[in-house]
């Protein structure tokens, strides 16, 4: 009489260990040699979120740097970031709303170029770092200024629903270069007589205006632009 063996649990989950390479419920070991990676934590809905809002405002300024924001709609913004037509509108509100954020957004792209080392200075140091960082971005593209200069553009015209929050984003721009004189004046380092509201309308102005020239123009040298704009600092604002 032929006897049958039959076999136990752990051969037969044996057996499938070798046909794909795991075992039920059980995560394999790694090869010989080999490291297991390591499992990453999965985000919480407020990292998901946070990333959804950078790439919906990173492909508005895309948009708005190519084409403009007064053709720009939300839809398209949802698309371009790889996201759905409706979350833009989800995210923002509005189309003001979502120009509103992209105003902060080029301000904080701006202060991210900004060298760890420098950021406690004060005074005339400030004025003279923001004048490099603008003219020596490593954005060669000039994404950020192209679109911030497309949006004032269409800002001033009949009817744009913009032109209040940026003349706010341009005030907010105007109150740090005039904080920073005025502490270099109080410091000694700044001449008395320097008229510490109209300068950085003054500086900020000829910098925006170099940077619109420059962009209709690529042959103008941005870096002989940037050394004469600190010596005209060192001329009229330092003693």
């Amino acid at each position: 009489m032929k006897t049958t063996v039959r076999r136990s649990g752990s051969a037969a989950a044996q057996q499938h260990v070798g046909a794909i390479g795991e075992a039920p419920g059980r995560v394999a070991a790694p090869a010989p040699g080999r490291v297991a990676a390591p499992l990453q934590p999965r985000r919480t809905q407020a990292q998901r979120r946070a990333q959804a809002e950078q790439r919906l405002l990173d492909a508005a300024l895309e948009i708005v740097a190519r084409t403009g924001s007064v053709r720009m709609t939300l839809a398209q913004v949802g698309e371009a970031a790889g996201y759905s037509r409706g979350l833009a509108a989800h995210r923002f509100g509005s189309k003001a709303g979502l120009l509103r954020a992209l105003a902060a957004h080029i301000n904080a792209r701006f202060v991210a170029q900004i060298p760890a080392a420098s950021a406690n200075l004060s005074g005339l140091a400030v004025i003279r770092r923001n004048i490099r960082v603008y003219f020596e971005r490593t954005d060669r593209t000039w994404t950020t200024t192209r679109a911030l200069l497309v949006m004032m553009t269409e800002g001033f015209m009949e009817g744009s629903a913009m032109r209040g929050d940026l003349a706010e984003y341009n005030r907010a721009a105007l109150a740090a270069l005039e904080k920073h004189i005025r502490i270099g004046i109080a410091a000694g380092e700044g001449r008395a007589d320097v008229d510490p509201v109209t300068m950085p309308v003054i500086l900020l102005g000829a910098m925006r205006g170099v940077m619109l020239q420059w962009l209709l123009d690529g042959d103008i040298d941005l870096l002989r632009v940037r050394d004469r704009m600190l010596e005209l600092v060192d001329r009229t604002l330092a003693r």
